[in-house]
């Protein structure tokens, strides 16, 4: 049998969802709160989420965080700091999503781009 074509991909709801997770990046947001806010049940705000932008909405947020980790590196600040101002938990939960995401450590990464 011929299989149902996927839902239509609400395009401009999904890009205020990614725009919401890269403003406020620094806080976790519970799913219960995108679902309210945007309309969207769980599975199908992360099912289309991955399609329109390749990647879930959680690691979307930690590609984001690394973003400011490395703003906040380039700015003189410690890792420690970068880590709590970008809102990860701590330094080695920073450290393993930045090796996980560049194959560096950030401390290398910081001694390379001196």
């Amino acid at each position: 049998g011929r299989r149902p074509a996927p839902p239509r991909i609400d395009g401009p709801r999904l890009r205020r969802v990614r725009d919401q997770l890269a403003a406020e990046a620094r806080r976790r947001i519970p799913t219960e709160e995108l679902e309210r806010e945007h309309g969207l049940d769980r599975f199908t705000l992360a099912r289309q989420f991955r399609r329109l932008f390749g990647v879930s909405p959680q690691h979307f947020v930690t590609l984001r965080r690394l973003d400011l980790v490395i703003e906040a590196v380039r700015r003189g600040r410690s890792l420690a700091e970068a880590a709590a101002g970008a809102g990860f938990a701590d330094q080695s939960h920073m450290t393993r999503a930045f090796r996980r995401a560049y194959g560096l450590s950030p401390g290398v990464w910081r001694r390379l781009s001196r």
